[in-house]
């Protein structure tokens, strides 16, 4: 199973999401794989540092950092990939110019797509949306699920103007996806690691993560 965070805007915090999903589907006891394809290669230094700061710690899962400059080796990578037993999940750059992007998402089985309740973000999010239905037309076996998480979500804020309008927008994106619980903003999320999701930030992110989980592993749970 392959999953790849992405959206047409950086900044939406996929690679935090990334990471702490993979730390709480290692926590499950699911064999999870992470294929870092961000140009920044966050994920990929992230654990390096852990490297270093958990000297003689097993890791749950392992990090693999791979460029997708080159769309031949994107299919090839992705064929493979699907060819592995567990979950893949796909940190995925920003930038939809990128022609490896159309493999990684088309051969995808879920896009996990964060974004914010404020215009720049939606508009990319509509975007993102579009080039994807794009991929479909041109896929035709493509099945690629979607999950949209409303990311450092504040929820004392908001006017009764804004919150008519963002459930008019959560209303639009269930035309394309699933709307995920919120991921509430919370300083301690941005002090994750690639070894395990910390008490503090199991509460913020645990209802969205089910959501997903419940989702992605109905079949084996029926």
């Amino acid at each position: 199973m392959i999953i790849t965070f992405g959206n047409q805007k950086g900044g939406v915090g996929k690679t935090t999401l990334c990471t702490l999903f993979a730390n709480y589907l290692a926590s499950l006891g699911k064999k999870t794989l992470v294929v870092d394809c961000d140009n920044q290669q966050t994920i990929t230094e992230k654990r390096k540092a852990d490297y270093k700061k958990y000297t003689d710690t097993k890791f749950p899962y392992n990090v693999q950092s791979f460029n997708i400059s080159n769309v031949e080796h994107v299919q090839n990578l992705m064929n493979n990939l699907r060819k592995l037993d567990g979950i893949i999940l796909i940190d995925a750059p920003g930038n939809l110019a990128q022609q490896g992007l159309i493999p990684l998402f088309a051969l995808s089985d879920y896009v996990v797509c964060p974004f914010q309740y404020e215009t720049t973000s939606v508009n990319s999010t509509i975007t993102f949306i579009l080039f994807l239905e794009k991929l479909k037309e041109s896929f035709q076996q493509m099945r690629t699920e979607i999950f949209f998480v409303v990311n450092r979500h504040d929820k004392r804020y908001g006017t009764k103007k804004e919150l008519a309008l963002w459930s008019k927008t959560d209303d639009k994106l269930c035309q394309y996806g699933y709307v995920t619980p919120k991921v509430e903003v919370k300083a301690d999320m941005q002090r994750y690691n690639t070894m395990e999701v910390m008490k503090s930030q199991l509460p913020v992110v645990m209802p969205t993560f089910d959501f997903i989980c419940k989702h992605i592993f109905k079949e084996e749970q029926s």
